[in-house]
């Protein structure tokens, strides 16, 4: 919907697709530790493929404020990790935490070492 007002508004549509359809799905998870797991790079993640024990790590390239919605629509728990030396919520550095199946969450870069989850229902 925000694409629709901005480009009615005047935005340029190559501009309007950078910033408002970044979106990537039926993804696929990968690795089982947050050195091999699958990069995010998208604002909203959907993955659709999740084997038992893979995982996912939130954009290394993040700044303050930026936010990453991850979805999980696979048929195992996601585990998804913080870039290197960060850490989400009160989890430990480079710690991961579980993303149960058809759930999203909303992830916000406070800092170079914070983030916070917000899960859906």
């Amino acid at each position: 919907m925000l694409a629709y007002k901005a480009f009615g508004a005047g935005m340029p549509g190559l501009l309007l697709d950078s910033m408002a359809r970044d979106v990537a799905d039926t993804l696929t998870a990968t690795g089982t530790l947050q050195s091999d797991a699958y990069e995010c790079t998208f604002a909203i993640n959907s993955f659709s493929t999740v084997a038992s024990g893979t995982g996912a790590v939130l954009d290394s390239e993040a700044r303050k404020g930026d936010t990453q919605l991850i979805y999980n629509g696979g048929a195992n728990a996601l585990k998804v990790y913080p870039p290197s030396g960060a850490a989400i919520n009160g989890l430990a550095t480079n710690g991961g935490m579980l993303l149960a199946i058809r759930t999203a969450c909303q992830f916000t870069c406070i800092s170079t070492t914070q983030w916070t989850g917000v899960l859906s229902a």
